[in-house]
């Protein structure tokens, strides 16, 4: 009779554990389309593409792929969840390599505005697969983002896979708890348009670039179109952001293009905007220090040499062009060389210390204009 008696006590407990452990798993998923994407600029037929590509005449293959990529998307919603869970659909176009963590290429990012109203790392999630077609079947599983969180409600933004093409997305949340959009917290809209710096190439996640923590720390809409070694100063693409409703422009622009490229296309790049949108202002920044040219000669001669031709050719640029300008702030990255990642990209360290060294003469310029 004893030995039953536990038998039984034994049984009601895996039972009531089973009972509780599926009772955190049960789920209420809503479409992402239904709560609001922030960094989004233009519309487009796939909500997590950042430009309708083939409306872009001229634009190539490589370029147009770079632009499904979701980086600098974001989700933001607010919820009474102890539990959130994502389940994406990941498209073609995703990259991996040995420095990118896949908790940026392909993982999201949560953060929480804690009682102070500042915005507040919460978690981040991937899988510990590269985020190829192989591995899709796993890969479009539910990711648990967090659980556990405190009770009452919360103001949240979910950041989407920096180097990876979504075609769906949903949030899952417990079964009981609500979960509606969020009014977009951040005002205007700015355009960023930049290279893999921009693209958040080695971010440690996927609200670690230089563009999400500048946003956070202005409360600017910051709508990030980082395009990884394809920010030439196309002037198909200045003509795409003339026509954008972006109430300003910010480019990391000297970080990919040669000197010749520079010279032949920074005047038809600035027309071809303010075809669009004469107004619009245009911020130009000097690119990072990159740490290859530590004891290499050679490479340490061509970077400075871009470097002078940039001073002096934006020193009459921003003359020539009514609302134009140049933030040329020496070592954004700090000079004690700890930020680098592969030589040319920095940690999400780096990114954070390059958004604070351009904060504040961004601000002034745009202040301005009216956009404060």
């Amino acid at each position: 009779m004893k030995k039953l008696i536990i038998l039984v006590s034994v049984l009601f407990v895996v039972i009531n554990v089973s009972a509780q452990s599926n009772k955190t798993t049960e789920l209420n998923y809503v479409n992402a389309t239904e709560l609001t994407i922030l960094g989004k600029l233009c519309e487009t037929t796939n909500p997590y593409h950042r430009m309708e590509v083939q409306n872009i005449k001229g634009i190539s293959t490589a370029e147009s792929n770079l632009l499904k990529m979701a980086s600098g998307l974001a989700i933001a919603f607010k919820t009474n969840a102890s539990d959130i869970y994502v389940k994406a659909t990941y498209g073609d176009n995703c990259r991996w390599d040995a420095y990118s963590p896949l908790a940026s290429t392909s993982g999201f990012n949560l953060f929480i505005k804690n009682e102070k109203g500042v915005w507040t790392w919460a978690a981040s999630k991937a899988r510990r697969l590269p985020p190829f077609k192989e591995n899709r079947e796993q890969m479009n599983q539910p990711l648990g983002i967090i659980s556990g969180l405190v009770e009452g409600e919360k103001e949240c933004i979910i950041y989407l896979p920096l180097y990876s093409e979504l075609t769906a997305l949903e949030i899952g949340v417990n079964a009981n708890a609500s979960i509606e959009k969020l009014t977009n917290p951040f005002r205007y809209n700015i355009a960023v348009f930049g290279s893999s710096f921009t693209h958040g190439k080695n971010a440690s996640g996927a609200g670690l670039t230089w563009p999400a923590f500048l946003s956070r720390s202005t409360n600017l809409h910051l709508c990030s179109f980082g395009m990884s070694g394809n920010s030439k100063l196309q002037p198909y693409l200045g003509e795409a952001f003339g026509k954008t409703k972006a109430d300003a422009l910010i480019c990391d622009a000297f970080s990919n293009p040669t000197i010749d490229e520079i010279g032949e296309r920074i005047r038809p790049f600035i027309e071809s905007v303010h075809k669009g949108n004469p107004n619009m202002p245009i911020i130009f920044i000097s690119t990072i220090y990159r740490e290859n040219r530590n004891f290499r000669p050679a490479y340490e001669k061509k970077e400075q040499e871009t470097a002078d031709y940039v001073e002096k050719i934006m020193a009459k640029i921003v003359k020539e062009y009514k609302n134009v300008y140049f933030v040329n702030v020496p070592n954004q990255t700090g000079t004690d060389h700890l930020t680098s990642a592969d030589g040319i990209h920095p940690y999400s360290y780096g990114y954070h210390r390059w958004a604070q060294s351009i904060e504040k003469p961004i601000m002034r310029i745009l202040k301005k204009h009216g956009i404060k």
